[in-house]
C-alpha cells in the first residue's frame, strides 16, 4: 500500500492541523491513497516515541499529537489484551445468570452462539481499528464515519457510554479479586461471616496497588506481558486438570441437554434467552486492543491482528473451561447456593483438597491483579482520549500526560477514585454494586452498535471516503457490518434482563436505570458546556 503526501495545501494558523483525504485509484496491485496535508509532518514530534512511519502518518491523518510511548509490539499486544480480558479467570465466576436461566446446556450453547454472533462485530471493529488506530476507539469511529448531521452528538453519546463501560469493567475486576480473597478465608475458616465492609477494604487495597503499578511501572508493563500470558496458560492447566481427574462427573446428555428454568420464566426458551448474559459477557472487551493503539508499534497492522487473535484464544479457553465445570456439577442447585457465592468454587471443592484449592485461588488472584493492571491501562487511555476532545467535565485536567512517566496520571487517579466510591456502595448494598458493574456489557454493546452502524452507512453511501485499511473486509464489508449491527442490537436487548421473575428489587437488573441516569447527566453537561467545546475528532480530518 502506497501513501503519497501532497504538501501543496496551506493552512490557517488558527486551525489545528487537518488533512483532506482525496481519491483512491488502482495501480497494478497497489492502492494509492492521496493525502493532502495542510502542514508538514513534523518528525520531531515523534522523537523518542518509537513510532514507525506508518504510525506517524496515521496520527498525522487523525490530527493527533503522539503523546504516549509505543512500547507494545504485536505479541505483547496479544498478551496484554488476553490478560486485560482474563477470559477464564473472570468468565468462570460470572456464570450464575446462565446457570440459573438455562442450566448447564443453556450456558454452554449461549457461549457458542454468542461467539458466532460476535464474529462480525469484531471483524468490523478490527477493520475500523486499522483505518483509524486511536485510543478513542468507538467514539472516534462514530465521529469519523457517521453522517455529517449526526457525527457530533452520536460520537459524544458514544464517548460517554464507552467511559461508563470501561469504568464499570474496572470495578468488576477489582471487586472479583477482593471477594476471592474472602473466599480463601472462608474455605480455611468455615465460621468466617463474609462481611461486606472487609470486602470493600480489600478492594480499596487492590485499587491502590493497581494504580501505583500503572503510574510508576508503565514502562515495564509491556515487557512483562508475554511472561504473564504464559502464566495465564499454565494456571489454566493447573485449574482444569484436577477437575478432569478428580471431580464427580455427570453424563454428556445431562450437560449438553440439561436445560433448566430456575428463574421462573414462562418457558424454557425465554429462560435460556434471559440467561445468555453470561454467554454475552464472555465475548465483550476484546476491543481493549483499540484503546492502547497509540502505544502499539505499527498499530494499523498489529491492533486488528491482536484483536482477532485474542477473540479466538479467549473462546477456546473459556469454552473448554465452562464445559469442564458443567461436567463437574452433579447438583446444580448446590452449586448455585454455594456459601462462596460462586458455582466454580463449588466445583473446585469437589475436585481437590482445601490446600490445593487455596493454591489455585491464589494463582487466580495474582493473575486477576495483573489483569486489573492491564485493564486500568486501557480504561485510562479511553478516558484520556475522550477528554482530549473535551467530552468530559474537567477534560483539560484528565487529559494531562505526566512529563516523566508518559502516562495520563490524572486519568488513573480519577478512575481509582471512582472505583473507591463503588467499593463504598458495596458496604451498604451488594445489589447496588452488582447493578453498577453490570453496565459493562450493555454500554459496550451500545458502542459496538453505533460504531458499526456508522461505518456501514459510509460504506454504502460514500465508500470512496473510507480510509485505507491493512485489515480490509473488502466486498464482504456490507454483509459483515449488517450482521454486526443486528447481533449487537440483539445482545443489547437481552443484556438488560433480570435473573428471575417475578422481579424484585434485589433481582432487578438496575443497569437500565443507571444507564439512563448517566445519559441524562451527559445530556445536561452537553447543554451546559460540551456543545460549546466538543466538536468531535472528525474536525481534524477533512475528506473530499
Amino acid at each position: 500500500m502506497a501513501i503519497t503526501l501532497d504538501k501543496s495545501a496551506s493552512s490557517s494558523p488558527q486551525q489545528q492541523p487537518s488533512i483532506e483525504l482525496g481519491n483512491r485509484k488502482e495501480a497494478s496491485n497497489e492502492v494509492a491513497f492521496v493525502v493532502r496535508e495542510s502542514d508538514d509532518l513534523d518528525n520531531n514530534e515523534f522523537e523518542g516515541t518509537e513510532a514507525t512511519d506508518g504510525d506517524k502518518v496515521d496520527m498525522h491523518r487523525l490530527g493527533k499529537k503522539q503523546q504516549l510511548i509505543r512500547h507494545f509490539r504485536l505479541l505483547s499486544t496479544v498478551s496484554f489484551v488476553a490478560m486485560a480480558t482474563a477470559a477464564w479467570e473472570i468468565g468462570l465466576f460470572l456464570t450464575t445468570q446462565g446457570l440459573t436461566d438455562g442450566g448447564t446446556a443453556g450456558l454452554i450453547w449461549s457461549v457458542v452462539w454468542n461467539f458466532v454472533g460476535f464474529c462480525p462485530i469484531y471483524l468490523s471493529m478490527a477493520e475500523m481499528s486499522s483505518m483509524a488506530p486511536t485510543a478513542g476507539g468507538q467514539y472516534h469511529w462514530v465521529s469519523e464515519f457517521a453522517h455529517e448531521d449526526w457525527q457530533k452528538w452520536l460520537s459524544y453519546l458514544t464517548g460517554w457510554t464507552s467511559t461508563m463501560a470501561w469504568q464499570a469493567g474496572n470495578a468488576i475486576g477489582v471487586f472479583l479479586t477482593g471477594t476471592l480473597i474472602q473466599v480463601i478465608i472462608l474455605e480455611n475458616n468455615p465460621d468466617y461471616l463474609f462481611p461486606t465492609w472487609q470486602g470493600s477494604l480489600l478492594v480499596m487495597a487492590i485499587i491502590v496497588l493497581v494504580a501505583v503499578i500503572n503510574i510508576f511501572g508503565a514502562k515495564i508493563i509491556p515487557k512483562l506481558q508475554n511472561a504473564i500470558f504464559a502464566l495465564h496458560i499454565m494456571a489454566y492447566i493447573c485449574f482444569i486438570v484436577p477437575i478432569w481427574v478428580n471431580a464427580p462427573k455427570v453424563s454428556a446428555s445431562q450437560v449438553f441437554g440439561g436445560f433448566s428454568n430456575s428463574g421462573g420464566w414462562s418457558s424454557m426458551g425465554l429462560a435460556v434467552l434471559a440467561g445468555q448474559l453470561s454467554g454475552i459477557y464472555t465475548q465483550v472487551g476484546v476491543d481493549t486492543a483499540a484503546h492502547i493503539a497509540e502505544e502499539v508499534k505499527n498499530a494499523s497492522k498489529a491492533v486488528p491482528r491482536a484483536m482477532m487473535s485474542v477473540y479466538i484464544i479467549n473462546f477456546l479457553l473459556i469454552f473448554v473451561a465452562i464445559i469442564t465445570t458443567c461436567f463437574a456439577m452433579p447438583d446444580l442447585s448446590a452449586a448455585l447456593t454455594d456459601p462462596s457465592l460462586y458455582a466454580t468454587v463449588y466445583v473446585l471443592r469437589q475436585s481437590m483438597s482445601t490446600a490445593w484449592l487455596t493454591c489455585v485461588l491464589v494463582m487466580i488472584i495474582c493473575l486477576l491483579i495483573c489483569s486489573n493492571v492491564a485493564y486500568l491501562t486501557a480504561v485510562t487511555r479511553d478516558l484520556f482520549a475522550f477528554s482530549r476532545d473535551n467530552g468530559l467535565p474537567f477534560s483539560g485536567w484528565i487529559a494531562t500526560i505526566h512529563p516523566k512517566h508518559h502516562v495520563p496520571v490524572n486519568a488513573v487517579i480519577l478512575t481509582s477514585l471512582l472505583s473507591f466510591v463503588l467499593s463504598l456502595i458495596y458496604i451498604g448494598s451488594s445489589v447496588a454494586f452488582y447493578a453498577i458493574t453490570s453496565l459493562l456489557t450493555v454500554a459496550l454493546l451500545q458502542c459496538y452498535l453505533f460504531s458499526i452502524g456508522s461505518i456501514l452507512w459510509r460504506r454504502i453511501y460514500r465508500p470512496a471516503t473510507l480510509p485505507p485499511s491493512h485489515f480490509s473486509l473488502g466486498r464482504w464489508g456490507v454483509p459483515i457490518n449488517i450482521a454486526g449491527v443486528i447481533y449487537a442490537a440483539w445482545a443489547f436487548f437481552w443484556a438488560f434482563w433480570p435473573i428471575a421473575t417475578p422481579v424484585t428489587a434485589a433481582g432487578f437488573n438496575w443497569a437500565s436505570v443507571i444507564f439512563a441516569a448517566v445519559l441524562v447527566f451527559a445530556f445536561v453537561h452537553y447543554v451546559i458546556k460540551a456543545r460549546h467545546v466538543y466538536t468531535g475528532p472528525v474536525v481534524l480530518v477533512r475528506r473530499l
